[in-house]
């Protein structure tokens, strides 16, 4: 083989080294990480099951399902005998089942395990009201709104103000709604109360003006078009007193008001 045939597979081979250089093969991917085995499931402690239950009671008593509210205290008691809430809503139910005895006993020991709950110091008053003992049930609210960290104390100085209207005590009954107002200006039954205060002390004007609160929501009650309607019939306003007349019967056509209203006799 001569030299000049040398040289050219030489150069050739190279040519061939040199591309095998200049494209290097892709390493190959990395396995995927091991998916990691999850934890057992672990059932949350009876506490926290025994204040779930006592929840979901409380939601089927506002809906009115009692039987199945005591089914689900039933379960939360078999997990925490000393959850106060449990006790709580067993009084609701009661009271609601009219019960009277289950209820006392329930409420008296939700508040001797949680003395300082409000919602429970306000459901226990609320029940000692209407149960012929109104007098003793304005403690039970005063002690429910000292709380600074009850939320909605306007629910418990309302009822305050209803119960001490019972018992013929005006100015405190006032001043619980008023408290009321100033706590939540919205407060649609505080509005009432001292509208209907009012009313009877012949404060016309200002029951006319907190009635027009409360009939401005757009589903009034019964009770608020028919004191609205006795307001403007007291003020000689009969225009204002007939559109009462006629939206109590056209929203509320089955209320006893409604059917009051003819001869509408007003206190």
């Amino acid at each position: 083989m001569n030299a000049r045939i040398l040289a050219a597979l030489a150069l050739a081979a190279a040519v061939l080294v040199a591309g095998c250089e200049s494209t290097p093969s892709k390493p190959a991917p990395p396995p995927p990480p091991p998916v990691p085995t999850p934890p057992p499931l672990q059932e949350a402690p009876a506490p926290v099951r025994a204040q779930l239950h006592a929840e979901i009671a409380a939601g089927f008593y506002e809906r009115g399902q009692m039987e199945i509210a005591l089914q689900e205290l039933d379960l939360a008691m078999k997990l925490d005998s000393r959850n106060a809430k449990v006790y709580n809503v067993y009084g609701l139910v009661y009271a609601m089942l009219g019960e009277e005895a289950k209820a006392q006993a329930n409420f008296q020991t939700a508040i001797e395990l949680a003395p300082t709950d409000s919602e429970i110091r306000q459901n226990w008053g609320w029940f000692l009201c209407t149960h012929g003992r109104a007098k003793e049930s304005l403690g039970e609210f005063d002690l429910a709104v000292r709380n600074p960290l009850y939320k909605t104390p306007d629910v418990a100085l309302v009822n305050a103000g209803k119960c001490a209207a019972e018992i013929g005590d005006a100015r405190r009954a006032e001043e619980y709604f008023r408290r009321a107002l100033a706590f939540n200006p919205n407060n649609l039954n505080a509005a009432y109360g001292l509208s209907l205060l009012a009313y009877r002390q012949a404060r016309l004007d200002e029951a006319r003006a907190l009635i027009r609160r409360v009939v401005q929501q757009p589903s009034p009650p019964a009770e608020a078009l028919y004191l609205g309607m006795c307001i403007e019939r007291k003020l000689g306003d009969h225009p204002s007193e007939a559109s009462y007349v006629s939206q109590l019967r056209k929203r509320h056509p089955d209320s006893p008001e409604a059917r009051a209203v003819p001869p509408g006799v007003c206190e």
